[in-house]
């Protein structure tokens, strides 16, 4: 806490960082998707007390298909989810989604979690 005494500049900008990581810290603490939480600090979902611990890559891929309305793509997966561009063929997109899609279907018997469109993904 602040009082009304000098601060050397270290100080408050060490105090404004440590601010802005709690706020940051608590605005990842829950993302409302369907019917789940999602709590991107802890990487698990929700639904009521049942949950799920997710890997940072199934979160990456939860996030960017929640963030589209519409259908995206392998090719449009591994450039913004894996970063890169290939025209190797490759299935590291299609064995994340079945996994991912089957952790959803185990735990919370959800086959909707994850849609497999013609033109490709949805959430």
């Amino acid at each position: 806490m602040l009082d009304n005494t000098p601060i050397k500049i270290e100080k408050l900008v060490d105090l404004l960082n440590i601010n802005l990581l709690k706020q940051k810290y608590n605005n990842q603490s829950e993302i409302i998707l369907k019917k789940y939480k999602i709590d991107l600090n802890s990487r698990k979902i929700f639904i009521e007390e049942k949950f799920l611990k997710l890997t940072e890559k199934e979160i990456e891929i939860i996030l960017f298909l929640k963030n589209h309305t519409e259908p995206k793509n392998i090719q449009s997966l591994q450039k913004d989810v894996w970063g890169y561009i290939s025209d190797l063929e490759t299935h590291t997109v299609e064995t994340h989604i079945y996994r991912l899609r089957k952790k959803i279907l185990d735990k919370f018997k959800d086959e909707k979690f994850i849609l497999n469109k013609k033109d490709g993904y949805l959430i």
